[in-house]
């Protein structure tokens, strides 16, 4: 990259001659004003030798596709290069200034061979009168031949062909060795990526099937690392592609500079675009380091012996979360710093773009006010943590693992594995399922005949067993605790049964318990409370009337509900 923004040598034997600006250099210019003049670089075999000034272009010359500064400079050049290419002997070299009687200005011969004139523009541009800048130009002439003709020597151009063919051959070797270190480095990602899929990833299972808070917190570590491996691998891997792709450009504008008929290229390959591409894959690699940075940074902190355990868990769920806000803002202000520079390459005036730029930012944050809300409240959960990756949360109507949070969105995962993306400022009231720990909010239905003490003896009983048992004991922190008989209902009686989980552990322990707990009351002889009902009716007889009202009546049968009737009649006469 540094090759790459290397600018072009000058001259050999040579003091650079600074360009000023025209505005301060030229405060009068013979009824020109400083935008109306042009200015240009003569060069030979590659190098700047000075600057030279002309009339810029008029509405006639521009339809003509003529212009006077580059019609000078190419003469000045050709005169050069004509002489240089001759049979020059370079202790006979002589370079003169007469003052022209016509126009009273200087003018520079090599040999008696008419090479430029110096007008005033040229002696303004450099703050001088033209006679005593004329005077400075022949030394520098002088030595830019000297070495012009010491350059086209057969023993020069040999002795610089067998340094350049050094350089290739030490290109090809450093290119070997690189391309060897990708194939390794690429063999070590690869078996890195294998493993990351052969582990459970943690964030795509649904809410209700999460793993055991332990065994999930260091299945993120270790995913992490692994990834921070891969991370550094390809790094590396892309650094690697830089440093060969410098090599080669780098070589071969070394290249073309060691020859004076190839020198003149370098300009070309040192371009603009070249300057952006570059600008391009420094800003790329930037971005990558900062990721593993940030990684290594936030690992360290996470990975800490001064917090305990359910902090040190609870923090690894938020290394989790700011890691991808740390990096997306990186990157972020890695692509702003990259845009700036290319266009200050490109010869933007950043200084007015920067001024503006607060009022630009003004204006964007009112045309975009749900964005910095977005933000704003993005920024408010990560600060408070209300939740973070990893987190079972519910908002609204939806509700879900948290698989992905920014500063703008929220994205869950439901039970039904559909992602659902939440922007942040549409998130007033957060009910976290998983955050320091869970519960477990068990309702048992009995039916009115069960006997409570006995219901309630077989329930404790089967709490203190489950707990008991290390296969589940290191996902409750606390006894089970039966809270007792809650309600009573048409249904029966309801028992309620609380019951204290790591996070993210509910759903598995109230599964188990609801499975011992069928099998117990099946042993016990507890029945499940049913809803009743109960209809009542004021005589037998209504109960056949209104049953007989229903159905049509044969004459058989009408006769036989009469005599019932009457008998019933009857009997309440004789008993009063």
């Amino acid at each position: 990259m540094g090759l790459s923004l290397t600018p072009v040598m000058k001259a050999w034997g040579q003091t650079p001659i600074p360009k000023l600006n025209l505005q301060q250099a030229l405060p009068s210019l013979s009824n020109f004003a400083a935008n109306q003049v042009a200015t240009g670089e003569v060069t030979l075999d590659g190098y700047d030798l000075f600057a030279i000034a002309a009339p810029a272009l008029t509405q006639q010359s521009e339809k003509t596709n003529t212009s006077p500064i580059r019609e000078r400079i190419k003469g000045i050049e050709d005169t050069l290069k004509r002489i240089a290419n001759s049979n020059l002997d370079p202790s006979k070299v002589q370079v003169t200034t007469e003052i022209d009687g016509n126009s009273n200005l200087p003018v520079i011969y090599v040999n008696d061979q008419y090479l430029m004139t110096v007008t005033t523009l040229d002696a303004q541009l450099q703050v001088q009168q033209p006679e005593r800048w004329a005077e400075q130009l022949t030394p520098i002439i002088k030595q830019a031949l000297i070495r012009a003709h010491q350059e086209r020597q057969p023993d020069f151009l040999m002795q610089q062909a067998a340094i350049g063919t050094g350089i290739v051959l030490v290109m090809l070797v450093l290119s070997a060795v690189i391309i060897h270190w990708q194939k390794r480095l690429k063999q070590r990602r690869e078996r890195i990526e294998r493993e990351i899929l052969a582990e459970p990833t943690i964030g795509a299972q649904p809410a209700s099937e999460a793993a055991d808070t332990t065994t999930a917190i260091a299945t993120i570590q270790q995913q992490r690392t692994k990834q921070q491996h891969r991370d550094l691998k390809g790094l590396q891997t892309r650094f690697l592609h830089l440093t060969q792709f410098v090599i080669w450009i780098g070589g071969m504008i070394f290249l073309l500079g060691l020859f004076p008929y190839t020198r003149w290229l370098q300009p070309l390959v040192l371009a603009t675009p070249l300057r952006i591409l570059g600008i391009i894959l420094g800003v790329y690699i930037l971005m990558r380091l900062s990721d593993v940075l940030i990684e290594r940074f936030l690992s360290a902190l996470s990975r800490g012996n001064f917090l305990y355990t359910e902090a040190s868990q609870r923090l690894e769920l938020r290394v989790a979360t700011f890691s991808r806000v740390f990096k997306s803002g990186a990157a972020v202000i890695w692509v702003v710093i990259g845009l700036l520079a290319s266009l200050s390459v490109v010869g933007v005036n950043l200084l007015p773009l920067l001024a503006g730029a607060g009022i630009i930012g003004l204006a964007i944050s009112f045309a975009a006010q749900s964005l910095v809300k977005d933000m704003i409240n993005g920024f408010l959960i990560l600060f408070e943590d209300q939740y973070a990756v990893g987190d079972v949360i519910i908002v609204g109507n939806v509700s879900g693992f948290v698989e992905n949070m920014n500063l703008r969105i929220t994205q869950l995962r439901d039970s039904e594995g559909q992602l659902i993306t939440v922007p942040n400022s549409s998130i007033s009231v957060v009910q976290n399922l998983s955050k320091d720990w869970s519960r477990v909010d068990l309702a048992i239905d009995l039916a009115y005949g069960t006997n409570p003490d006995h219901a309630l003896n077989v329930i404790r009983h089967l709490s203190e067993e489950m707990y008991n048992d290390p296969e589940w004991n290191s996902k409750m922190p606390e006894p089970p605790e039966v809270l007792g008989i809650d309600e009573l209902n048409h249904t029966g009686i309801l028992i309620r049964v609380w019951i204290k989980t790591l996070p993210l552990q509910q759903w598995a322990v109230a599964r188990e318990f609801r499975r011992r707990l069928t099998l117990r009351l099946a042993e016990a002889d507890l029945t499940v409370g049913v809803p009743q009902q109960s209809i009542w009716f004021r005589s037998s007889l209504d109960l056949e009337e209104r049953f007989d009202s229903d159905r049509p009546a044969t004459k058989h049968q009408r006769a036989i509900n009469n005599a019932a009737t009457n008998l019933s009649r009857d009997g309440r006469q004789d008993k009063e």
